[in-house]
């Protein structure tokens, strides 16, 4: 049964199946949710007048309250929300910067080693020479211990993307998100290294593929696609013999292109042919590819390529897998572009695990619009904000195209050092 409900009377357990606004409008990823913490609930509150609830999806503790309602609570007006200018000073909830830039050059270097070796790497595939596996296992070993220790850095540096290096560049970065989803789902490190290092070479026998058709501005014609598709069976043919490479390691170059529905390629695997690392590495390389800038398309900002993950999960990902790997990357990930109540403008570069809508973010433009010439990192998860009557938060995600912000300028100017 779905019931009416004042957001004041909303609780924890509840199951929001409706919104009060569309939720395409709403910061919302999942189209019906249980609110499973106050950052949840809170931003439910400040978004919404009232909501519907489904009673028979929520939670014991949670129908109990629901069955206390009267008939005045159900029968719902929308109330005007009042108006708060945010003249909070943000100088007080300052995160330690040089801590994070630390772990950002640390960061960097270890990526910068990595993707010499793919450069590399990647060389060797197309002339058909060697590839040196053994070094690609110490590296994905050094990322995997370096995204224990500097996860945010990590990732905020998969956003070091640039157009015309697309294939080294995205194999880096699947292979830092495989590693940060895997340490999410609690894998022991020897399995984060197997499924990193599968991450790492998937895409490796595109270094097969005609560059006429894989660097094509354009739709590929048939004929060009069955092609294009060929590249995860040329990527096994290439390693398949090398003892380096675990059984499990050579199923995901060969099947990350699989789909749930038996239609992904090479081998129109059903579902339950499909391994679990390769369910994970799906999601992974997809996540990247269409939120990087490529030759025929812009990429996504992260928050939109998570809601069309979901959309397109039910025939194409393992349901649980994505909606792990949505709460892994987060409703804010690293690397957005927020706008917050202040008016400032910055970019996510850390989450904070127990609050979720609240990260630490690098203040790119103050509220005159002007861009800092020192950027300085905000935590909105600071306890300084319980003693302030305008908390700052983020208004909305937006697409850093709409501030002529440069993310990989940013970056770089931030880790080179």
């Amino acid at each position: 049964m779905k019931i009416k409900v004042f957001s004041d009377e909303l609780t924890i357990g509840m199951y929001i199946s409706e919104l009060d606004h569309p939720w395409v409008e709403s910061s919302f990823l999942f189209q019906g949710f249980e609110i499973h913490d106050d950052d949840e609930l809170n931003q439910v509150k400040s978004s919404c007048d009232y909501v519907y609830v489904d009673n028979e999806k929520s939670q014991p503790e949670a129908k109990l309250k629901l069955s206390t309602l009267t008939t005045s609570h159900l029968n719902v007006e929308t109330k005007q929300k009042p108006k708060l200018t945010d003249t909070t000073s943000l100088k007080t909830a300052e995160f330690d910067k040089d801590n994070f830039t630390q772990s950002l050059i640390k960061a960097r270097t270890s990526r910068d080693k990595t993707r010499r070796y793919v450069d590399e790497m990647l060389s060797h595939a197309r002339t058909g020479e060697i590839i040196n596996t053994s070094t690609a296992k110490l590296l994905v070993a050094e990322l995997a211990n370096n995204i224990v220790e500097n996860l945010d850095a990590s990732m905020w540096l998969t956003h070091l993307k640039q157009r015309d290096e697309y294939t080294a560049i995205h194999s880096l970065n699947v292979c830092v998100l495989s590693l940060t989803f895997g340490r999410a789902l609690g894998l022991p490190l020897e399995e984060l290294n197997e499924i990193g290092l599968g991450a790492l070479l998937h895409d490796i026998g595109k270094m097969r593929v005609p560059l006429k058709v894989l660097n094509k501005p354009g739709k590929l014609t048939k004929d060009e696609f069955e092609i294009m598709k060929s590249h995860p069976g040329m990527g096994y043919e290439i390693v398949r013999n090398d003892k380096n490479l675990s059984p499990k390691v050579l199923t995901i170059i060969r099947s990350h292109h699989e789909r749930l529905n038996g239609k992904g390629y090479p081998d129109n695997l059903p579902e339950e042919s499909i391994s679990y690392y390769t369910k994970m590495v799906s999601i992974t390389d997809v996540y990247d590819a269409i939120t990087s800038d490529r030759v025929y398309h812009d990429g996504m900002t992260p928050h939109d390529a998570l809601k069309s993950l979901y959309e397109w999960m039910p025939d194409n990902y393992d349901s649980e897998l994505i909606q792990a790997f949505i709460r892994t990357i987060g409703i804010y990930p690293v690397g957005s572009v927020v706008e917050l109540h202040s008016g400032h403008v910055g970019i996510v570069v850390k989450l904070n695990e127990q609050h979720r809508l609240k990260p630490v973010v690098m203040l790119v433009i103050n509220r005159e619009g002007e861009f800092y010439s020192v950027r300085k990192l905000i935590n909105l998860a600071s306890s300084v904000w319980d003693r302030k009557k305008n908390k700052p938060g983020i208004k909305r995600i937006t697409d850093p195209k709409e501030y002529n912000i440069d993310i990989k300028k940013i970056i770089d100017q931030e880790s080179l050092r």
